[in-house]
């Protein structure tokens, strides 16, 4: 059942945290001891110099240069622990958030894990559904660390795809279900740079580098003209330095660099600027499809997807990247202005290090677009696949790609509500029964009800399963008219915007090929006008959806509109949610019942919280 706890996942995830508490205390303990060595062998090495600066004795030297290597190799073996700490920590920050995903708790102020950017009023179903933003559903399903990985989430949220697409990712993220271990070293590489990667945003720069042609080629005389006087400034600089008689010599090729320098600086600026950064995403690229490559997959999908970093031209692609890297951490020098002017001057450096990275990019420049493609895709249906398994009391939907339009969910609830306040209900929608009445007390249900049929319907179709016990249903596309507001940039009342909405489900209904193939959910419908045109316009929408061949549901506190079952011969049948007094207090069971209301609560409401003025009591 979609409401009952998980607590399998939840223990896990327990003893994985506990797990990861034993080991931070004892990776403490090392901390603390390669801490004090550090000082102890520092004093000694730092000691021993000042000694032998007057006392020049060879053995002397000799201790003192022991005491410095101890010491340096105390600070790699701390450098180590302190690298298993922050890993530690940050597989600790993975499982207290995957446990109040569970609790259905989980926040963030990440504007980039709860897609503010893809929030949008003018989107058929995505701002009335929550499926961005604050407490969103894609809040709870990103799990991302890439851009890439999640812009493709996003995408697929609000462009579910082809039912045969949907059963295909259904399949790889089943899989991936399974595999917490490769979801967590994904994820545990993604977070060692995801925040600096996600400051710079997707690799649109690096992509748009990468695919520009090479411009080194012709400048390898220059190049070669550049080796042999870095070879004659090195030379000059020695000899000046061991013979008097040299003088200044070496001044003649530091001259000819810089004039060589400052001649090809504006053709080695555009290979080196685009892909020498400060949050490079290079090393979070190359750490993450090094895990993929390195995994083995039953399904068809994921295993393609592998296969797209294979071996080209000599390197798989985490290698590719890794090489790619080490050439801009080369050049990266450039950051600083001094140590810039010195390479440059007598190295020649950015001339070497761009005629590295421009031969890279002909080797592997095409391929980068389809080697970051194939991990964005991945990384989203790791989403999927966690979601999959922190839930596993959700369904996985069957999808029908032929018949008519059909939604047929048992237990449905919402995922948003946490587990323990969640109530599910059942809803079938087919040829026979196209749409739902609903109507109810304030504060009932109705509209959450509504909008768990819109949530399951796009999840369904995105590959991923659904807060219900069981979902069967067509392609369907989500349509709805639900949180309404006045928009004053337009100048546009709450009843205009309203009506605006109901004409793009209307033309929906109209202009979809196939014909029927459209789910609507229409909350509200037409609430901010009088009751008799209420009752006309509502009616008449809800029949012409209906005559179309669409399926859905629509709410409404107004009575008369349960005469839709009579006008549409049972085709729209009437369900409502009502409420109840316990000891003198409004309660709610948020269980949909067959027929239309019997009670309405909006007077005892207004008593509850104050408001009990003359004449409210007739």
């Amino acid at each position: 059942m979609c409401d009952a706890p998980a607590p399998s996942v939840k223990e896990a995830y327990l003893a994985l945290l506990a797990e990861i508490a034993r080991e931070g205390e004892a990776l403490q303990i090392e901390d603390d001891r390669y801490s004090r060595l550090r000082g102890i062998t520092f004093l000694l090495a730092a000691g021993g110099l000042l000694t032998a600066l007057f006392n020049r004795t060879t053995n002397l030297w000799i201790g003192t240069a022991v005491a410095w290597a101890v010491f340096l190799v105390f600070v790699v073996l701390h450098a180590r622990v302190s690298t298993r700490q922050f890993d530690l920590g940050r597989r600790k920050q993975l499982y207290d958030r995957g446990l109040e995903r569970i609790a259905g708790t989980y926040r963030t102020d990440d504007v980039h894990r709860r897609g503010d950017a893809h929030r949008d009023e003018e989107h058929p179903f995505s701002s009335d559904l929550d499926v961005f933003g604050p407490a969103s559903l894609y809040e709870q399903l990103n799990v991302a660390e890439t851009p890439g990985g999640a812009e493709r989430l996003a995408a697929w949220l609000k462009a579910p795809g082809p039912i045969a697409t949907a059963k295909a990712r259904q399949r790889s993220a089943q899989e991936l279900a399974d595999e917490l271990n490769l979801r967590e070293r994904l994820a545990v590489a993604g977070m060692s740079a995801a925040s600096e990667v996600r400051a710079v945003g997707a690799a649109t720069l690096l992509l748009k580098w990468a695919k520009q042609p090479t411009v080194m080629g012709p400048l390898r005389p220059v190049v070669l003209l550049g080796a042999v006087l870095v070879i004659a400034t090195i030379g000059l600089l020695t000899m000046s330095a061991i013979r008097d008689d040299w003088g200044r010599a070496w001044m003649i090729p530091v001259g000819l660099n810089i004039l060589l320098i400052l001649s090809v600086r504006g053709r080695i600026e555009p290979v080196i600027g685009p892909v020498v950064v400060k949050q490079s995403p290079l090393r979070l690229y190359a750490d993450m499809m090094a895990i993929v490559e390195d995994h083995r997959f039953e399904d068809p999908t994921l295993e393609a997807l592998r296969a797209r970093l294979a071996p080209r031209d000599g390197l798989r692609a985490s290698a590719a990247l890794a090489q790619l890297e080490r050439y801009t951490g080369l050049a990266s020098v450039r950051h600083n202005a001094l140590a810039l002017i010195l390479a440059d001057v007598f190295l020649l450096w950015e001339l070497f290090t761009a005629e590295r990275i421009d031969g890279w990019r002909g080797r592997y420049g095409k391929h980068l677009d389809d080697w970051l493609d194939a991990l964005s895709e991945l990384e989203a249906l790791v989403c999927l696949a966690n979601f999959a398994h922190e839930h596993p009391g959700f369904a996985w939907p069957e999808l029908s790609e032929d018949g008519d339009a059909h939604f047929e969910g048992e237990a449905l609830g919402h995922p948003l509500l946490p587990p323990g306040k969640r109530i599910t209900n059942d809803v079938a929608l087919d040829t026979d029964t196209a749409a739902l009445m609903v109507t109810g007390s304030n504060m009932s249900g109705k509209s959450t009800m509504l909008r768990s049929m819109g949530v399951a319907a796009v999840l369904a179709q995105v590959g991923a399963p659904v807060c219900a016990h069981g979902l069967r249903l067509s392609a369907l596309e989500v349509h709805t008219s639900m949180r309404i507001g006045d928009a004053l940039d337009r100048g546009a009342s709450r009843f205009y915007m309203e009506v605006y909405k109901l004409k793009r489900v209307v033309d929906a209904a109209r202009e979809l090929t196939p014909p029927g193939s459209l789910l609507f959910l229409l909350d509200e419908v037409l609430h901010g006008t009088n009751s008799r045109e209420r009752n006309i316009g509502a009616k008449s929408v809800v029949r012409y959806l209906v005559g179309q061949g669409a399926i859905g549901a629509v709410s409404s506190h107004d009575l008369g509109l349960v005469e839709l079952e009579a006008l549409t011969e049972g085709r729209v049948r009437n369900t409502h949610f009502e409420d109840h007094l316990e000891e003198g207090e409004m309660a709610f069971d948020y269980k949909m019942k067959q027929g239309p209301v019997g009670t309405s609560n909006a007077l005892r409401l207004m008593r509850s919280v104050g408001i009990d003025v003359p004449g409210l009591e007739d």
